[in-house]
């Protein structure tokens, strides 16, 4: 949430001439497509922010794994976008003539190009974060429909094979055989 402060900040403070026109090469689309995924970043960020503050207050299943997903698909995507927005603002200052622009409106500008790269691997950080989380929460007891796992060999507290889900039955019409017998 704070780097898409700052990125969206950067633009809006000296992305902009006494005009209103974008800084990066007269293109509207760079500054607008920056400002828009950062805020979009930034509001999506507190919003993760307050289920990570109340996250033990969640105690369904489905919800929480809803929530790590909703956070691996937004921060993968959005690191695709940053991943844009930084080809793009790169190109755009590239093509900017530099002469004329403050100090401080090409340092902001060059802090934009910056910022746009760190958060690819940001969000792709985060992204990744939230996937082996959504591992660890498959691998859980909990996370397996409540059938543990604690009877497999080389689990904490396993040993040999113990299975502790439900045992098959003749239910089948007859036809069930087991995979283990010969």
């Amino acid at each position: 949430a704070v780097v898409s402060s700052q990125t969206s900040g950067c633009i809006l403070d000296k992305g902009y001439d006494s005009k209103g026109s974008c800084l990066y090469n007269a293109n509207q689309g760079a500054c607008n497509f920056t400002v828009g995924i950062a805020v979009i970043a930034f509001f999506v960020g507190l919003a993760f922010i307050a289920v990570t503050y109340f996250w033990d207050e969640i105690t369904n299943i489905v919800t929480r794994k809803y929530i790590v997903f909703a956070d691996l698909a937004f921060h993968a995507f959005w690191s695709f976008l940053y991943f844009v927005d930084f080809c793009f603002t790169a190109d755009m200052w590239r093509k900017t003539a530099k002469e004329g622009l403050s100090g401080f409106a090409k340092s902001n500008l060059q802090f934009t190009v910056v910022m746009a790269f760190v958060c690819v691997f940001l969000m792709g950080a985060i992204a990744y974060h939230a996937f082996k989380q959504m591992q660890d929460m498959q691998n859980s007891e909990t996370g397996l429909g409540g059938y543990a796992e604690s009877g497999l060999a080389g689990a904490p507290g396993g040993g040999g094979y113990t299975s502790t889900f439900p045992p098959h039955t003749e239910s089948a019409g007859g036809m069930y055989q087991s995979p283990f017998s010969s």
